[in-house]
């Protein structure tokens, strides 16, 4: 598809919307001032609280609006119409989600004065929508013209952002892994039989075509996702108590880990109004800030809680009547929503959307007489957490701050948050369904038996929080939460690789100034790499080139810069490693599949079992089956398996270097930042007018400074391209929470070729951060731009 030529540079910069002077927006009820940093970051203040939400969206609009429209096409499964082909498979899947339907919900249950604020922001969106303002250029290529914004569409935005994480896709990947190997070598790999194993798939039910077709349908459709197609996501976060600081005072630094999206997830914008005042992380098309935010006397971040909020059930359909499922009462009636999908440059698809009492199928034909149905807290019931969002802007104090999540819902979060007061605090908030079995946990379960079902939530009190620990730190990167299932939370989490170099890095009883609390953020030691690396500096020599690996990383303690020739190998030692550990065990069809590009649910397992492993390198279990590959000790596994691996790592190593001398060997040569437009897949003779600038940076998926990549080498673009990352760096020093820092690996605009579409990257890679300005006098000295908007 090419509806037109490449535009020009002097095109790209004719979509720039009026940043200066006066316009009249209708809506409004008195002035509003949008001022604008050196890096175009937009200040909203305003008279009143209705009109602070009009400027967000006004100014998102100037900014986003394109992303705005990627966001409410793909949530409502019309992609394709401007995207084409690459698009089909992705609306076919978001509209089994019926993510439309549970946004409308979520705003009818709405409060009067939280429907207000999502009514106001849209109102400032189509406010610009409808001015002679010009359009982002890609209405131009996509020959098209943006519909008006309505306040279910915000709930929408967020709904789109989070519905592909959870455990959906690793509890498909669990189940369709043990139809193909079986459960004694599934507890092989994962250490014992699985739960519930004459119930997940249970003979006679169609299970083993069904799970395979879902698997199959779900693949394709996670390819098609561009980065919406995250599986569990990440992030890390750390609040440091000020008896631990020599300022006296709290530190709180985080950094959220996505795909980078182009433009960026999150964008940086300040709101003022006489009501409140606050600064951070929001994201496009959505009003206030329900992840990152500073108000001046309090601040708060999140990571991803790696909750299990998602559970599928295997559903029986009457063959004769397809309508029709199967229940522990007998026959029920599923509803049927059909509806026809427009392709651009193609024919229009059908797309049958069916919903049962768990959820929509979400894979599989129902009129086969199976399919996989999702019962998910975002779309089970209307969500009520959109009334924590003003209370957030609030909140002067932790326990304020706290006190005011006892609704939210999804994602689940570790929140952690520090005040001017002294306090620092940390709260697992959400919904966490409480389940009468355990299958469940990890597998696909039975929809017919009643056997299944949630009997009710987590108590918010019983949530994991905490004030004020004794430690006088609180770090999180995903890591489990408690010891034990009391209460459950999920059956699996994150590898704790850079939870550990976070602890060990801030544990102890000496001080840590405000720039080495900070300087963590560009931490690219892996605590798995160092094991590894010491590891293999025990063991005895061996020889030709898997020797010339081994000594190579024996010299190394984990630290996998950007500049050296150590992250090259490792990576390309990992990657072969678990090749060598796992595809015996599986086979070489399954291997295949578990490392298909998109796979994102068996990637996780990979990495967990590789972690699992690598964490055993220190400990006794070394020579035991406790930690054991293939019913045998790890130890004697890796006698025979390290020099094959060695030696395959160093011929991958110098093929993607050119060369096999480690002196010229460079990590970032291969290990890059390649963010991708919306548009780049359906118009690749754009992308180098659409997609910013690659950015080279170290680390790895184990290091502070995140940077992971998939466990298959990719067919095309750099050997290394980096899939999960920093995509929003926040620091406040609460010697004066009034200047706190940020920055993001874009810009804060999201036009193409223009000043500030990319213009913070430099400053991320080399870990500098641009000021955040909160207080008015701050804002009106920074200001380089400003624009007034006054009631039509």
């Amino acid at each position: 598809m090419s509806p037109r030529k490449k535009p020009s540079k002097a095109e790209l910069k004719r979509a720039i919307p009026q940043q200066d002077g006066t316009l009249a927006a209708p809506g409004l009820e008195a002035s509003v001032t949008i001022s604008r940093d050196r890096l175009g970051i937009p200040y909203i203040e305003a008279e009143n609280e209705h009109d602070a939400w009009f400027g967000m969206g006004y100014a998102c609009a100037q900014d986003r609006l394109w992303q705005l429209e990627w966001y409410r096409r793909r949530g409502t499964g019309t992609w394709a119409e401007l995207a084409g082909e690459v698009g089909v498979a992705s609306d076919l899947l978001f509209r089994r989600f019926l993510l439309d339907e549970a946004s409308k919900a979520d705003v009818e249950a709405m409060s009067p004065e939280t429907r207000a604020m999502f009514e106001a922001y849209a109102e400032g969106v189509n406010a610009f929508i409808h001015s002679d303002q010009p359009r982002p250029i890609e209405y131009a290529l996509t020959d098209s013209e943006p519909d008006d914004w309505e306040p279910w569409h915000s709930v929408l935005v967020f709904k789109v952002r989070h519905a592909i994480m959870g455990k959906r896709l690793t509890k498909l990947a669990r189940t369709e892994l043990l139809r193909r190997i079986g459960p004694e070598r599934y507890a092989l790999l994962e250490g014992s039989e699985p739960p519930g194993i004459d119930l997940i798939l249970p003979p006679g039910s169609g299970a083993s075509e069904v799970i395979q077709q879902s698997a199959e349908e779900l693949l394709a459709a996670t390819r098609s996702l561009d980065t919406l197609g995250i599986d569990d996501g990440g992030s890390n976060s750390w609040a440091v108590h000020g008896s631990r600081t020599t300022s006296g005072k709290p530190m709180l630094v985080n950094d959220s880990h996505r795909p980078l999206d182009v433009p960026n997830v999150y964008w940086q914008v300040g709101v003022a109004c006489p009501e409140f005042r606050m600064a951070g992380g929001a994201f496009p098309g959505f009003p206030a800030f329900p992840h990152f935010g500073n108000n001046g006397e309090m601040a708060f971040n999140i990571t991803h809680g790696q909750a299990d909020y998602q559970d599928l059930y295997l559903e029986e359909f009457d063959p004769d009547d397809p309508t029709r499922y199967r229940t522990e009462d007998g026959w029920a009636t599923a509803r049927v929503r059909r509806e026809r999908v427009r392709v651009a440059g193609g024919a229009p698809v059908t797309s049958e959307n069916w919903e049962t009492r768990h959820g929509p199928v979400i894979a599989g034909d129902p009129k086969s007489g199976s399919a996989i149905s999702m019962r998910y807290t975002a779309t089970d019931e209307p969500c009520l957490q959109w009334e924590c969002l003003r209370p957030m802007l609030f909140a002067k104090t932790v326990k304020e701050l706290h006190e005011s999540q006892r609704q939210w819902v999804e994602p689940v979060n570790n929140l952690v948050s520090a005040d001017s007061r002294g306090n620092i605090g940390f709260l697992f908030r959400g919904r966490v369904p409480v389940r009468p079995t355990t299958a469940a946990r990890q597998f696909v379960v039975p929809g017919w038996t009643g056997e299944h079902e949630w009997t009710g939530n987590v108590a918010f009190a019983d949530l994991p929080q905490a004030i004020n620990p004794p430690e006088g730190f609180i770090g999180t990167a995903n890591q489990r939460v408690i010891d034990g299932d009391e209460p459950y939370l999920a059956y699996e989490f994150s590898p704790a690789g850079r939870a550990a170099r976070v602890i060990e890095s801030l544990r102890g009883d000496s001080k840590l100034t405000p720039k080495e609390i900070a300087a963590l953020q560009g931490d690219t030691t892996s605590v798995r790499a160092r094991g590894w690396m010491r590891y293999l500096a025990s063991r005895s020599p061996t020889t030709g080139t898997a020797e010339r690996a081994r000594a190579l990383l024996a010299s190394g303690d984990g630290n996998l810069k950007a500049d050296g020739p150590l992250g090259l190998l490792y990576g390309c030692f990992t990657r072969q490693l678990a090749r060598h550990l796992i595809e015996p065990i599986v086979g070489a069809e399954t291997w295949s599949w578990m490392t298909t590009n998109g796979n994102t649910g068996a990637e996780g397992l990979i990495r967990r079992w590789l972690y699992h492993w690598g964490a055993a390198l220190d400990g006794p279990e070394l020579e035991t089956t406790a930690a054991s590959v293939d019913g045998r000790p790890l130890s004697s596994v890796l006698a025979k398996t390290l020099p094959r691996a060695l030696a395959d790592a160093w011929r991958d190593a110098t093929r993607i270097a050119g060369s096999d001398d480690p002196k010229s060997w460079r990590w970032s040569d291969a290990h890059l930042v390649s963010g991708e437009h919306t548009l780049s897949a359906s118009y690749p003779e754009f992308a180098s007018v659409l997609d910013p600038p690659r950015i080279p940076i170290g680390g790895d998926g184990d290091t502070i400074q995140a940077a992971a990549v998939t466990v298959p080498e990719p067919s095309e673009g750099p050997a290394f391209k980096v899939g999960g990352l920093s995509v929003y760096r926040q620091v406040v020093d609460f010697t004066n929470p009034e200047r706190a820092t940020w920055i993001t690996p874009g810009g804060a605009s999201g036009l193409p070729g223009t000043d500030h579409y990319a213009d913070q990257a430099e400053a991320w890679r080399t870990h500098r951060r641009a000021p955040m300005h909160l207080a008015a006098r701050d804002v009106a000295r920074a200001a380089e731009r400003r624009l007034v908007l006054e009631p039509a």
